[in-house]
C-alpha cells in the first residue's frame, strides 16, 4: 500500500495545483478541489499508518467519485456552475491526476480482495516494484503539476489571441488598417491656366520730342 499511498498524494499535489485557477473562475470549484486534495493527502497519511477495510473502501470510494465527476465534466459538462453543461477540454494534468486515482483504486482494491494477509513480496522486488512506481508517480505529479499551473477553461484561450484576429498573420493585420482617403483635388489648389500672350509684330516706338529737337538746331 506504500505505493498506493504515494500515488494518492501525487494526486492531491496535482489538485492543490490548480486550485488557485479555479478559485478565479468560481469559488465553489475551488473549494471542491482543495477538499478533494485535502482527503487524498489526509488518506495517504492514514492507510500507512492504519490500513483497515474502512479505510482502504474510503479511498476506492473517494478516488471512484472524482474519477466519474472528472469523466462526466469531459463529456456532458459539470451538472452545475458557470459553465454547466459545456464540456471542458482534457488537459495533461487532468489525464496524470486520472492515472493517480486509477493506481489508488486498484490497489486499495487489490488489497481488500486478496486480504490482509497476502503472501509477503521478497524484498529485491518490492525494492525494485517501489523504486519503478516512485518514478512514475513523480513524473505523473511533476507533469500534472506543470500542465494545472496553465490550466484553464476554453473560454480563457481566446483572450490571449492577438487583437487582429487567430488566423491573421502580420500583413493581413497590416492591411487590415484602412488608409487614409485621399480628397480630390479642389479647383483653387489646380489655378487657372495662364493665358498665352498673343503674338504679332511689335509696334514702333514713338520718337522723343528731345530727339526732334536736336534734329532740328543740327539742321539750322
Amino acid at each position: 500500500m506504500k505505493l498506493a499511498a504515494l500515488a494518492s498524494f501525487g494526486a492531491a499535489i496535482v489538485h492543490f495545483a490548480v486550485v488557485p485557477t479555479h478559485w478565479q473562475e468560481w469559488v465553489p470549484a475551488g473549494l471542491f478541489f482543495l477538499s478533494i486534495a485535502l482527503c487524498q493527502l489526509i488518506w495517504a497519511r492514514l492507510v500507512l499508518a492504519r490500513m483497515t477495510t474502512s479505510v482502504l473502501a474510503a479511498g476506492i470510494m473517494l478516488n471512484v467519485g472524482a474519477i466519474a465527476l472528472w469523466a462526466l465534466s469531459r463529456t456532458a459538462g459539470a451538472p452545475f456552475g458557470p459553465h454547466a453543461g459545456e464540456p471542458e477540454l482534457v488537459k495533461g494534468a487532468d489525464l496524470c491526476a486520472l492515472l493517480l486515482q486509477i493506481y489508488v483504486v486498484m490497489a486499495a482494491g487489490w488489497v481488500v480482495y486478496r486480504g490482509h494477509h497476502s503472501e509477503p513480496i521478497p524484498a529485491f522486488g518490492n525494492a525494485i516494484v517501489l523504486l519503478g512506481a516512485t518514478a512514475v508517480v513523480a513524473l505523473a505529479s511533476t507533469v500534472g503539476v506543470a500542465s494545472g499551473l496553465q490550466h484553464g477553461h476554453p473560454d480563457q484561450a481566446g483572450a490571449a489571441t492577438d487583437h487582429h484576429g487567430p488566423n491573421v498573420g502580420p500583413a493581413e493585420a497590416h492591411h487590415e488598417h484602412p488608409e487614409p482617403a485621399m480628397s480630390p483635388p479642389s479647383v483653387e489648389s489646380i489655378g487657372t491656366p495662364a493665358a498665352p500672350a498673343p503674338v504679332g509684330s511689335p509696334l514702333p516706338q514713338a520718337e522723343s520730342p528731345h530727339a526732334t529737337d536736336v534734329g532740328d538746331h543740327h539742321d539750322e
